[in-house]
C-alpha cells in the first residue's frame, strides 16, 4: 500500500492551522471533484497520529501510519454517502477497495446521502457512528479525527444531529468536511467551519503524479492531465483501457448529432441500454468494452449491493454512460474554444480536430453552451439510476435540434 496522493501546499497551509492552535474550530475543505481533498485530509490525519514522525518512511511506516494506511486506526474515522442500509461489511470492502485505488469512487456516491443513522445501532457511515466516535478519548494518538467526504451530501436530519458537536468538538477531537461546494448545505453548518478552497492540480504537478502512481511515460501523462483540466480521478480513469474506446464512439456520437444522423444515435442510445459493445466498434475493441464490464466498472457495487458487475449490468451500465456524456461535455467545449480563439485553437483531443472545427463553422456560442447544459443535466439522470436508452435518446434528439436550428439561422443571415 502506497501513501495517498496529497498537496503539499495544502498540507502546510493545514500543519499551520494546528501548529497554531485553531483546529478546534472544525474545517471544511471545498473544491471540485478529483483536486485532492480527501487523499490530502486522510494523509493530514495519519501525520497527526504518526508516533514516530523521524523515523518513519512509506517504506517502513510506523505501526500507527500503517493502521491509518490501512483505514485501520482506532482514532482516525472517514465517512461519506452511502445507502442505508450499508453495513460492516460494506465498509470492509469499500476501505479494501480505497486501499488498492486512492481514486476509488463508488457508484452510490452520487446518489446517497450521509445519513444520520439509527439512535441505537447506527451504520459505519453515519453521523450518529461519528459522534460516539468523538465522545471517545483518543486511544494512541494525541486526538481523534473525525473525516466527513462529500459533506454537502449530509441530508437534513444528519446536519442537524451534527450542529451540536461543530459547535463545541471535544477537546481532543478535529473535525474535518470536505465538499465540492456549498450550495445546499445548512448556514449554521458554514458559520462554524474555517473553509478552505482548494483549487484544481496545477498541469505539472498533476503530470508528476500520473507518472509516479500510474507508471506511465511523462507524453502520455501530460496528454491526460491536459484533457482532465486539473482533476486528478478523472486523469486516472483518462489512462485506462476503456477510455480511449469511449472516446471514439463519443466522436462518431458528437458527428452524428452535428450531421442529424438521428437513425445512428438511436442504434447507440439502444446499444448503451441493453449493454453490448456500440456497432462501431472494431473486434479489439469490442472485447475492451466486454472486458470492462466483467471486471466491473471502477468503483462498482458488490454483490450484496444488488448490482452485479457481469457485462451488461445496471452499474457498469451506467458508468459507460456517464463516461460517454463526459467526453461528450469536453468535445463540446473544445468547440466552445475553437470559436473563441479561432486560428488559435488547439486541439486537447486531436482525433476528435475534424468534428470541432466542422461544429465551430455552423454552430453558436449561446448552442453550444445550450447543448452542454443537456448533456450536464443528462448526466445527472443517469446518475440517479433513470433509463439510460431513453435519456441518450432524448439528449441525443435535443442536441440534434439544436444544431439544426442554428444551421438554419446561420443560412438566414
Amino acid at each position: 500500500m502506497q501513501y495517498f496522493p496529497h498537496r503539499e501546499q495544502l498540507l502546510s497551509r493545514l500543519e499551520r492551522i494546528r501548529a497554531s492552535g485553531r483546529l478546534g474550530q472544525p474545517l471544511l475543505l471545498t473544491g471540485p471533484e478529483g483536486v485532492g481533498k480527501e487523499a490530502t485530509v486522510l494523509e493530514f490525519a495519519r501525520r497527526m497520529a504518526c508516533v514516530a514522525p523521524q523515523t518513519c518512511t512509506p517504506a517502513a511506516p510506523c505501526e500507527s501510519c500503517a493502521k491509518a494506511l490501512t483505514f485501520q486506526h482506532p482514532d482516525i474515522l472517514w465517512i461519506g454517502p452511502a445507502p442505508a442500509s450499508f453495513d460492516d461489511d460494506d465498509a470492509r470492502a469499500l476501505f479494501e477497495a480505497k486501499q488498492r485505488d486512492p481514486f476509488h469512487r463508488p457508484p452510490f456516491v452520487s446518489t446517497a446521502n450521509v445519513g444520520i443513522g439509527d439512535s441505537d445501532h447506527p451504520g459505519p457511515m453515519t453521523v450518529r457512528y461519528l459522534i460516539r466516535f468523538l465522545q471517545q478519548h483518543a486511544f494512541q494518538a494525541a486526538q481523534r479525527v473525525a473525516i466527513v467526504t462529500d459533506s454537502q451530501r449530509l441530508n437534513t436530519a444528519a446536519a442537524n444531529a451534527f450542529l451540536k458537536t461543530l459547535e463545541e468538538p471535544p477537546e481532543d477531537g478535529v473535525i474535518i468536511l470536505t465538499a465540492t461546494g456549498t450550495e445546499g448545505m445548512l448556514p449554521t453548518i458554514l458559520s462554524r467551519c474555517q473553509e478552505i478552497r482548494v483549487q484544481p492540480w496545477p498541469m505539472d504537478e498533476l503530470t508528476a503524479l500520473l507518472c509516479d502512481l500510474q507508471g506511465v511515460d511523462e507524453a502520455t501523462a501530460t496528454a491526460a492531465a491536459a484533457v482532465a483540466a486539473g482533476n486528478a480521478r478523472k486523469a486516472v480513469a483518462l489512462l485506462q483501457d476503456i477510455s480511449p474506446v469511449v472516446r471514439k464512439v463519443a466522436i462518431a456520437w458528437a458527428q452524428w448529432i452535428l450531421e442529424g444522423r438521428r437513425g445512428q444515435a438511436a442504434i447507440l442510445a439502444d446499444e448503451m441500454h441493453r449493454g453490448v459493445p456500440p456497432h462501431i466498434l472494431g473486434a479489439d475493441e469490442a472485447a475492451v468494452w466486454k472486458a470492462y464490464g466483467k471486471k466491473g466498472a471502477a468503483g462498482g457495487r458488490s454483490a450484496r449491493s444488488g448490482e452485479g458487475s457481469a457485462p451488461g449490468s445496471a452499474a457498469v451500465r451506467r458508468d459507460l454512460a456517464i463516461q460517454l456524456c463526459e467526453w461528450l461535455v469536453l468535445l463540446y467545449s473544445e468547440v466552445m474554444k475553437c470559436l473563441e480563439l479561432g486560428a488559435g485553437w488547439s486541439p486537447r483531443v486531436p482525433e476528435a480536430r475534424q468534428f470541432v472545427q466542422a461544429a465551430a463553422q455552423s454552430r453558436g456560442t449561446d448552442g453550444v453552451l445550450r447543448d452542454m447544459e443537456l448533456i450536464e443535466a443528462s448526466r445527472g439522470d443517469i446518475d440517479r439510476n433513470l433509463n439510460i436508452g431513453l435519456l441518450l435518446a432524448v439528449l441525443s434528439e435535443g442536441l440534434i435540434d439544436h444544431a439544426e436550428t442554428d444551421r438554419t439561422g446561420q443560412q438566414g443571415a
